[in-house]
């Protein structure tokens, strides 16, 4: 029977892990999670989320804090990508709780916010997911801005 879990992935702890995940990515065609570069592995404000099918890394994403926005705010999915046809559930959703743990830990009154890219060119899947999450009603938009040099719209986490 297959186990799913989610835990935090640590920097050097996960290396390997997550660079055969990235692997994977690539194969796909995933650009921002095709290396530890690029998915900003290294980039020490993030707290990392992986959700396990037995001991294969299926589904990451990302926590950090989001000042562009106010002191409050934490922006939650971070290079979220999930390998295909691993669950028929959108699994960085399922990592919420423990990111959330983990903004209650540097914030008392921390508020969610998640980006997608504008152009549909750019983050693969990502333009389509503000249409089925605000089918969903998970999701506000808040507004249009250029992040890492990309523009990409802000969405609060109902």
């Amino acid at each position: 029977m297959t186990k799913l879990t989610t835990k935090y992935l640590y920097q050097n702890t996960h290396d390997n892990i997550v660079i055969e995940f990235c692997e994977k990515c690539k194969k796909l065609n995933y650009v921002n999670n095709s290396s530890l570069d690029k998915m900003k592995w290294y980039w020490n404000q993030v707290q990392w989320v992986g959700t396990f099918f037995d001991d294969e890394l299926v589904s990451i994403s990302g926590i950090h804090k989001f000042p562009e926005i106010n002191e409050d705010a934490f922006r939650v999915m971070f290079r979220g990508a999930t390998l295909p046809g691993k669950s028929n559930k959108f699994l960085n959703f399922e990592q919420l709780p423990l990111k959330k743990e983990w903004a209650y830990l540097i914030s008392e009154n921390p508020q969610f916010y998640v980006t997608f890219n504008v152009d549909s060119k750019i983050g693969a899947k990502s333009s389509k997911m503000p249409r089925a999450l605000k089918r969903l009603n998970k999701i506000s938009y808040h507004s249009t801005i250029e992040y890492f040099n990309v523009q990409q719209e802000v969405y609060v986490l109902l």
